[in-house]
């Protein structure tokens, strides 16, 4: 029951999956955009290499049908986390967001691989000859493209980054009235029942915009094409200036696709932390366990886990024991609120138990290693 004596349902003042729709209607938006503008580039980049026989603007097209590739994936993931839960996949489908991704930076890696065996090849046989004008011009564009492409998909939200799942708020204490419930014996007591709560932890000090996985993983191809255009601009400068000095397009293409590699490792990491249910960044497991033990009427906290639907949607659940003397209901409620007023989880799981029930020499009881 809530001040006024009305019913409080476990999900009112709930904006955890208004703030997901939102999310993901701004990632469709940005990804149908860069989608055209590397399509329009893309086409002409295939044009420019095919006539100035330049394997680094034909890198920077292949790059581009990449990116292209991943937009669509991307697309389709965002469409298949939109639909709803079933029996079989009770947290529906928000994990294509994350296989969607991890799909894409296999891509990059793959057609990376590739380009860096041509160029390879072309510096130790050296039969190739080059159009430094129509390549001059070509790779202008592709900067050109790719710099539109990475300011359509940056994210500026950017105040509670990995995650967006720390929400800063005041953490009130909300004390208990007189008159609590004494919690009886009985098998199936209040304090046994589970509690489900989602509520958004930022309404104490307002919402930051969450950063989308899937632009997320797009913005990181655009800006390892970025650095890609970057040089194959200077080496058709190079060439075009100076024509016997070839060599470049190969030797630029090697070294900067080694670089796109490195831009995909960080992006990798958050998601196998993801796969791997692991705790997400911006969320401290000690920190949101001495939120719970702070309650009053708490006397231990275990089984407590704390993972990552997506990298944005934490979910956490946990065994609290209680204190005979203190009302079952009312100390769950408290858990909440201490959870969402500082954390913007998905969704809490609060399992209730009595203090006397609890075994000390309880392995399953016992906290996680560092």
């Amino acid at each position: 029951m809530n001040g006024a004596g009305g019913i409080k349902h476990c999900h009112d003042n709930s904006h955890s999956q208004a703030d997901r729709e939102v999310e993901k209607k701004n990632a469709r938006k940005r990804l149908y955009l860069v989608s055209v503008i590397c399509l329009i580039f893309m086409i002409g980049e295939i044009l420019g290499g095919y006539f100035a026989d330049s394997l680094a603007v034909m890198t920077d097209a292949a790059h581009l049908l990449v990116d292209f590739t991943s937009f669509i994936i991307s697309l389709i993931s965002l469409w298949l986390s939109s639909r709803p839960a079933t029996h079989k996949l009770s947290y529906s489908w928000h994990r294509a967001e994350i296989l969607g991704a991890l799909l894409s930076i296999f891509t990059i890696w793959l057609v990376t691989g590739v380009l860096v065996y041509l160029a390879v090849d072309r510096i130790i046989h050296d039969d190739y000859t080059i159009e430094g004008t129509i390549m001059l011009i070509t790779s202008g564009c592709g900067v050109l493209a790719n710099i539109v492409m990475a300011l359509t998909l940056h994210q500026s939200g950017h105040g509670h980054s990995h995650g967006g799942l720390s929400s800063h708020g005041h953490g009130h204490s909300h004390k208990k009235g007189k008159g609590q419930k004494q919690i009886t014996n009985h098998a199936n007591s209040k304090d046994d029942q589970c509690g489900d709560l989602e509520h958004n932890g930022a309404d104490h000090g307002g919402r930051a915009q969450q950063a989308n996985a899937s632009v997320r993983a797009a913005f990181v191809h655009v800006v390892g094409d970025l650095l890609q255009s970057i040089s194959v601009l200077v080496s058709a400068i190079i060439i075009y200036f100076k024509p016997e000095y070839k060599i470049a397009d190969p030797i630029c293409t090697f070294l900067f696709s080694i670089f796109v590699l490195c831009t995909t490792f960080t992006i990798i990491k958050d998601i196998l932390i993801v796969l791997m249910e692991g705790t997400p960044a911006g969320v401290k497991y000690n920190e949101v366990q001495g939120h719970l033990l702070s309650v009053k009427g708490v006397t231990a906290v275990h089984n407590l886990h704390i993972w990552a639907l997506t990298m944005n949607q934490a979910v956490l659940s946990a065994h609290v024991a209680i204190d005979e003397s203190v009302d079952a209901q009312t100390v769950q409620r408290e858990i909440t609120q201490a959870c969402f007023s500082s954390y913007n989880f998905h969704s809490v799981t609060i399992q209730m138990e009595r203090q006397s029930d609890q075994k000390p020499d309880c392995n399953l009881c016992e906290d996680p290693k560092m």
